[in-house]
């Protein structure tokens, strides 16, 4: 199984999936319930078991399923720059709304259509120790992009 593709597609409600880097190069995974896992100041405590941070590359966990707007809203948003497995960069745009940092980890909601005719999508937290965080940039909602920039200064 590859440890990457079981946090982008998501797994079952309730079961936590954490991605750990291993001695001597590689990675693999471990589940638990959610019930068994706690991301404490040092590391992670997976039932009986802690590790600490600097093996922890990332945590995750789909929440319910919920219903998306018909229209789009313009919210503020956050873009984050993570190292991926490989140590390239990964790059995700949320909502605001669904980003916190914390003193040892930074955490994300994406959200995924998966049911168009019932008009829901899958929510999943994935939780990123702050050293594989390159960067964040907080988006505010009405910031000009190329298409509503604002027009030049009529002086310069």
């Amino acid at each position: 199984m590859d440890p990457v593709r079981t946090l982008e597609t998501g797994i079952a409600s309730g079961v936590v999936t954490v991605l750990v880097d291993e001695p001597g190069g590689g990675s693999s995974t471990i589940q638990t319930s959610a019930a068994d896992f706690e991301a404490a100041e040092r590391g992670v405590a997976i039932g009986r078991r802690f590790i600490p941070w600097h093996r922890v590359r990332r945590y995750g966990w789909d929440l319910p399923p919920k219903e998306f707007a018909e229209e789009y809203r313009v919210s503020a948003r956050v873009r984050l720059v993570i190292d991926d497995v490989h140590g390239a960069a990964e790059e995700y745009t949320v909502s605001a709304d669904g980003f916190e940092t914390s003193s040892f980890a930074v955490t994300m909601l994406l959200e995924d259509v998966v049911d168009t005719a019932r008009g829901t999508v899958m929510v999943r937290r994935i939780g990123i120790p702050w050293h594989h965080v390159r960067e964040y940039e907080r988006i505010l909602a009405d910031a000009p992009t190329d298409g509503n920039a604002p027009p030049a200064r009529p002086d310069a």
